[in-house]
């Protein structure tokens, strides 16, 4: 406790370095593997060993042609990007030829909140796909992620986080895309438990190369269809991408901090 104290009380006069994690085996990504399970819900992260073979996929082989170009990057006060303690925060996404950019997960240490931290990852981690596209010799139209938003009766800590967070979405540019709730699989259940229910997210999009005005209603169900399509194999007709898109869904883009009001039991905005 004393040393995240120490870390803490240094980071607003020291520079933060974000760099892409190359190797699996390195302290800083095995810190980053405890931090991401710190961070994240049981029912909202795939294995470690996902994200750990991604970082040994970079140096060891070749992207395969229309693969996924992924990438893991991590956060540390200058001078102390060897030291596991002084880890800040870590993200990680792929762009994703022919569709765009996605940012599966971001987490920050407790101790790194509030100094900037987040929009650091962020930033980088736009700039990382943008180099992608342009090898690739594709644009890069969007970059698109997920958020879970606390249940109505959550305890208002958990809300507190999460208007924290949606104002964090506001200051690198992502917009929320009402209307919808993205029904992802429960990562926690064993896969022959189909009684537990899937995870509700939120969707938020950072336009890149398309303006804000092309992102219609009949895009965004492009975008949010293609998201069910390209990460979790689900197809028109299946329970997750219908219940998702429901025919009368009209979704739109709205500030990222509008997804932060709280509901009340009747529905009302507070």
């Amino acid at each position: 406790m004393q040393l995240q104290q120490s870390v803490s009380a240094k980071m607003p006069a020291q520079k933060v370095i974000v760099w892409e994690a190359l190797d699996a085996t390195d302290p800083m990504t095995k810190a980053a593997s405890q931090l991401y399970e710190k961070t994240l819900a049981a029912d909202e992260r795939i294995p470690w060993m996902w994200i750990e073979q991604s970082v040994q996929d970079r140096t060891k082989s070749k992207p395969r042609p229309g693969g996924w170009s992924r990438h893991l990057l991590l956060a540390a006060p200058e001078g102390r990007q060897d030291d596991p303690d002084a880890l800040a925060g870590y993200v990680y996404g792929a762009l994703l030829p022919g569709y765009g950019g996605y940012l599966c997960y971001v987490g920050v240490a407790d101790w790194a909140r509030r100094m900037g931290v987040g929009g650091r990852l962020y930033e980088q981690f736009f700039k990382v796909l943008r180099v992608d596209a342009g090898e690739l010799g594709e644009p890069l139209p969007f970059v698109i992620w997920e958020s879970h938003r606390p249940d109505p009766l959550a305890p208002a800590a958990d809300w507190e986080n999460w208007t924290a967070r949606t104002r964090l979405f506001d200051r690198v540019g992502g917009l929320w895309v009402d209307g919808v709730d993205f029904l992802s699989p429960n990562f926690a259940a064993d896969e022959e438990d189909d009684d537990v229910p899937p995870v509700p997210l939120q969707l938020f999009v950072k336009p890149l190369d398309s303006p804000e005005s092309a992102f219609t209603p009949e895009r965004l169900r492009e975008v949010v269809g293609g998201l069910h399509e390209r990460v979790y194999h689900n197809q028109p007709g299946s329970v997750l991408f219908d219940s998702t898109l429901p025919v009368a869904c009209e979704p739109r883009l709205r500030p990222a901090r509008a997804a932060g009001a709280q509901k009340s039991e009747r529905g009302e905005l507070v």
